[in-house]
């Protein structure tokens, strides 16, 4: 089994267990970590496995988020690792780097999931983020928005963060491409007889 398939079967343990277990977030953690040079295909597996889970093991998603994102700062830290999003090799920095393109798109299907619990959840996340620089303060700015905008205000925006750097759109399209690679995947297995294979000239 490759590491992105082995990261993805350690996360499915994770999103699909009854009970959010330590030993599998540690063994998702240190999976990942020894994979950081497939940042892109880790962060597709992440945002896709999200969004087709139902509301209920979407908090352990975001945990799965949670975990990943600060042990990959750590790491990247402790190293002195540095992040470039045009990289042909990720790393703990470029992993970061491609985790905030879809940052927005995950907390904005938080907030939405109708889970008073989930709302809650996510504002304990961004608070721990804040508190340890997990993620540069335009990024955690408009993450704060969008949970005012969800609680009408209920959340105060304490942190004085700017909110007008733009998303990365750089990023966003890499996932994109990754996540449109995936389905054309997924189709040529369930159909080949509408994908037929080209014989090597």
């Amino acid at each position: 089994m490759g590491s992105t398939e082995e990261f993805e079967a350690a996360l499915k343990d994770v999103v699909q267990g009854k009970h959010l277990s330590a030993s599998r977030m540690n063994k998702l953690t240190e999976i990942a970590l020894k994979s950081m040079e497939n940042d892109t295909q880790l962060v597709s597996t992440l945002y896709r496995t999200h969004k087709n889970l139902p509301a209920k093991a979407k908090i352990s998603s975001l945990y799965a988020f949670d975990a990943l994102a600060r042990a990959a700062r750590h790491k990247a830290s402790k190293h002195g690792v540095p992040g470039d999003a045009d990289s042909e090799k990720g790393n703990c920095a470029t992993f970061l780097l491609k985790v905030e393109g879809v940052l927005e798109g995950l907390f904005q299907d938080m907030v939405s999931s109708g889970s008073p619990e989930a709302k809650e959840k996510t504002k304990k996340v961004l608070d721990i983020w804040v508190k340890s620089n997990t993620f540069p303060s335009a990024v955690l700015g408009r993450l704060t928005e969008i949970l005012k905008e969800a609680g009408k205000g209920a959340y105060r925006d304490s942190y004085n963060f700017p909110l007008s750097t733009p998303p990365a759109p750089v990023i966003l399209a890499m996932i994109c491409r990754r996540l449109a690679s995936d389905i054309m995947s997924m189709e040529t297995e369930m159909m080949p007889g509408l994908f037929p294979r080209q014989s090597p000239k």
